[in-house]
């Protein structure tokens, strides 16, 4: 709509961003700091403006059924203005967006698409994050923001009074109540937002572009890999082969010393062979303790293996549990915050 002569000399350079008509030739005008009233000239009032600031510390709304009145809740004073109800949606989601731009909950550029009130919850879907406040007024300083950037799964979950929206950033789950009255409202303006943010069209297309990577198998280390750079395996499947070898060299060993004791005389061959036969024995026996050990080896990392099995078993069913906990806790604070 047009600004009106009045709202331009109270504008001191300050550019209007969104302006909202509220009936007649009134209207609200917002800047980046300020939020304008303008009152058209009546049979009962003259032409006149009121100039309120962003970055209050609370927003109340206070609805009837014929008018909405919107107090702001500064350190150091309260101030209000009153419209339409039928336009105090609108007025709302420009009001909270140019509030929260201000104080940096939202990006300077960056637009709110919906602002939805759920008893004592508040949600604003903005063009790069989900804004969610919980408490008595419309907006406080306390509220979660669950960026876009950073999504890894967007779900919903309908159910028989309400649709819970199960939005994931970095991997960890948040969901969010919405009545059913309003839970297509709701969900259509979530997906278009996030939808257009990650240039895809459904739901599957989504989820698909926004899933964690999976490990590359290529660039697991081959089963041969460990042979082949000279390290030898600890699971060892051909003991056999090994003990031969290692007999082998020790027989050699025992003939060698046999042969260089029977230069000498008999008595003497015969303390050196029963020598290479302790030797023989000795080699054998190691040969085997090697062959155990090997297998020792083998049993305790297939037992290592089935424990972390087990143990990421129990960390999805806690996980799962965990979740369901968190629901049912969700329940309860919500009817205890309606009297129940």
């Amino acid at each position: 709509m047009d600004v009106p002569d009045l709202v331009e000399g109270e504008l001191g350079g300050e550019s209007v961003l969104v302006s909202v008509g509220i009936g007649g030739d009134d209207g609200v005008f917002l800047t980046p700091e300020r939020t304008l009233v303008y009152r058209g000239e009546g049979l009962l009032s003259d032409e006149s403006v009121s100039a309120h600031e962003h970055g209050f510390d609370r927003l109340e709304l206070s609805e009837g059924r014929r008018r909405t009145s919107f107090t702001l809740h500064y350190y150091d004073r309260e101030e209000s203005f009153a419209v339409g109800s039928s336009h105090a949606q609108d007025v709302l989601r420009a009001l909270l967006a140019a509030h929260l731009r201000s104080t940096g909950a939202l990006e300077e550029d960056e637009q709110a698409r919906g602002v939805y009130r759920f008893d004592e919850l508040t949600l604003v879907v903005g063009t790069e994050r989900l804004l969610k406040h919980v408490g008595g007024a419309v907006w406080s300083a306390e509220y979660e923001s669950f960026p876009y950037a950073g999504l890894t799964r967007l779900e919903f979950e309908e159910g028989n009074h309400a649709l819970q929206v199960v939005i994931a950033v970095e991997q960890r789950p948040e969901r969010i109540k919405v009545h059913n009255d309003r839970a297509p409202e709701v969900r259509r303006t979530v997906e278009q937002a996030i939808f257009a943010f990650h240039e895809v069209d459904s739901l599957p297309a989504l989820n698909e572009t926004v899933a964690p990577e999976e490990p590359d198998e290529e660039s697991a280390p081959a089963e041969n890999d460990y042979a082949d750079s000279g390290i030898d395996s600890l699971l060892d499947d051909e003991p056999a082969e090994s003990t031969g070898s290692t007999a082998a060299g020790d027989t050699t060993t025992a003939a060698t010393t046999t042969d260089t004791a029977s230069g000498t005389a008999d008595a003497d061959a015969t303390t050196a062979t029963d020598d290479a036969a302790t030797d023989t024995a000795g080699a054998d026996a190691a040969t085997t303790a090697d062959s155990d050990t090997d297998g020792f080896v083998s049993a305790t990392d297939k037992a290592v293996l089935t424990r972390l099995e087990t143990l990421e078993e129990k960390v999805d069913e806690q996980t799962t549990l965990i979740e369901r906990q968190q629901e049912t806790i969700e329940q309860l604070v919500d009817e205890l915050r309606r009297g129940r």
